[in-house]
């Protein structure tokens, strides 16, 4: 790992045990054995850091909907709105700096959405419209029933997170499950079920 990669790794390890209240370019260039002005040489200041942090944080939430596998519209918003929560329960860090703390990478609605800026919103959108063109969604806003997902998830997510569910990681998990099987079900045309192959990925 070089120098910019461990000093971001120690800002988001900085971020996630102190909040962005308690960071500082001291603090992370101590926990990352550097000097002020080694971290200098590769931020300009706090703010360029936190860009820096956030746009990490989301090309790896980027890659875990990349790895997701193509398959009928109904099993891929599952197993994205399934991604989302285990991103948030898993690298609760990385979760922060893309979708909770202000780094100036994070996405503004509705111009950042509209100009594209948002590759996974705009891929659900782009998914959501080639399935309403084909009779397989119903008709509506695309980009507007992606942030509709996103934002129900985001919601139980924080809710899981400031104590408000007395609920273990694989109920927590079925609930949200559940949420987006009714986001889903208004969605589609002709009631489905989830495949066989769904139903073990979702566990």
């Amino acid at each position: 790992m070089d120098s910019r990669q461990s000093i971001i790794q120690c800002a988001l390890h900085e971020l996630e045990s102190k909040g962005l209240s308690g960071f500082s370019l001291r603090a992370v260039g101590v926990a990352a054995g550097l000097s002020a002005m080694a971290i200098y040489r590769h931020f300009k200041n706090k703010e360029d850091l936190l860009r820096a942090v956030g746009e990490e944080a989301f090309a790896a939430y980027r890659q875990r909907v990349a790895n997701i596998p193509e398959g009928p519209i109904e099993e891929w918003l599952r197993l994205v709105g399934r991604e989302y929560v285990k991103f948030a329960l898993d690298d609760p860090g990385r979760f922060d700096a893309c979708f909770v703390l202000k780094t100036q990478a994070e996405r503004i609605y509705p111009q950042d959405f509209r100009a594209g800026k948002s590759p996974v919103i705009s891929l659900m959108a782009k998914k959501i419209e080639a399935a309403q063109a084909t009779g397989q969604l119903n008709s509506g806003n695309a980009l507007e029933i992606a942030l509709l997902l996103w934002a129900q998830l985001h919601g139980l997510a924080m809710l899981h997170r400031s104590g408000r569910f007395s609920l273990n990681r694989n109920a927590f998990l079925a609930l949200c499950d559940r949420a987006i099987e009714l986001i889903i079900r208004g969605l589609t045309c002709i009631p489905t079920q989830p495949s066989a192959r769904t139903r073990r990925q979702l566990r």
